[in-house]
């Protein structure tokens, strides 16, 4: 018994491994055609803005994105569902109209505050795609982008300039989500490969900052250049 009950563990296992060999390679074969990666380079400029009387946006705040992105094809290579990971740094200026508790000390009124932000950047698009021109796809995309903040730092022109990039704490906010839209093109450099670029367009829809005491409805704007190599 022992060796028929032997036999039928040997075959079934057999069986398994044949089942996920060709699962392997069902799945590879539909990867090739449903699924594109991208390796990404984004320079790109930020800023901060918020709609409180007690709350001036200033200056915008030049810097870089990089990470990979993943088009998950619907159907056909026309639409696509694009998501991804990506490491990016942001920023922007305020200037604050009233004193505000900031890190542990009270700014007093009219001072200025330099954000320096770094987020992981999750974002989730519906991508639409034109058809090949010799060689070129056109493309748009609309949908969101979810910023999870990594650090922040902030520079402070009080009188004491209280803050020289040092870490803060409570005054941005983790999580952040804002509307992702934007338009580019890829060209087509055979076996699988291309070159793509874009501008991006992300606007923030929650407050980014979180000053207690005032309602600073501040938001996260960003515009990127966005550069790719797709395989």
């Amino acid at each position: 018994m022992s060796g028929i009950t032997g036999f039928k563990i040997s075959l079934d296992m057999k069986k398994l491994i044949v089942l996920l060999v060709l699962l392997f390679v069902l799945m590879n074969s539909m990867a090739q055609q449903r699924f594109n990666l991208t390796f990404l380079a984004s320079p790109q400029v930020s800023w901060l803005k918020s709609v409180s009387r007690d709350v001036v946006g200033g200056r915008s705040f030049a810097g870089f994105g990089y990470g990979v992105e993943g088009d998950f094809f619907l159907m056909t290579r026309n639409y696509a569902i694009t998501t991804g990971l990506t490491l990016s740094s942001a920023g922007g200026s305020l200037t604050y109209n009233t004193s505000v508790p900031f890190n542990g000390i009270v700014l007093p009124a009219g001072t200025k505050v330099d954000y320096y932000l770094n987020f992981l950047e999750v974002p989730f698009a519906l991508k639409m795609r034109t058809r090949d021109f010799d060689r070129t796809r056109y493309f748009a995309q609309f949908g969101l982008t979810n910023w999870f903040n990594i650090s922040a730092k902030a520079t402070t022109y009080d009188s004491a300039r209280s803050f020289q990039k040092e870490a803060i704490n409570d005054q941005i906010r983790f999580f952040n989500v804002g509307l992702n839209i934007g338009a580019g093109l890829e060209y087509e450099l055979g076996h699988g490969n291309a070159l793509t670029v874009g501008l991006i367009y992300s606007n923030g829809f929650s407050e980014a900052t979180k000053i207690k005491g005032i309602n600073d409805a501040t938001t996260l704007k960003i515009v990127r250049l966005r550069l790719g190599f797709v395989f």
